[in-house]
């Protein structure tokens, strides 16, 4: 919602050479700004590598992955350079707001555990 509302805000334009067309105007967004793809990629990567514990080979794979996605929207046409890194910028915002409010495995049990006390009045 973040992206598609600063996308109708700031109604940037692609990078695109032909015009889109009608279905595409149905299926995809019609303004490059920030790059959405590239937000997700950044966000998803940098969560799991705060909450898995990798080996540094699949570390180096998911960042370059996040990278790669922002590259290729480039290279497709579908955006500027600075819609993606944009994007990227607010792929950790995301990431900061989700962990605001992540809780803990402990935490969630707890909560748990709670709804199942029995709540019997006392006789």
């Amino acid at each position: 919602m973040t992206v598609s509302g600063v996308q109708k805000l700031v109604k940037r334009k692609g990078p695109w050479e032909i015009a889109p067309g009608f279905f595409d105007y149905l299926a995809m967004d019609i303004y490059s700004f920030p790059a959405a793809h590239a937000s997700r990629a950044a966000m998803v990567s940098k969560f799991l590598l705060a909450h898995l514990v990798l080996a540094v080979p699949l570390r180096i794979l998911l960042v370059l992955w996040a990278v790669l996605v922002g590259i290729s929207r480039v290279l497709l046409g579908r955006h500027h350079l600075t819609d993606v890194g944009c994007g990227f910028a607010l792929g950790f915002l995301h990431y900061s707001l989700v962990e605001m409010v992540w809780l803990s495995s402990n935490t969630c049990q707890t909560l748990i555990s709670i709804g199942t006390f029995n709540w019997s009045p006392l006789y």
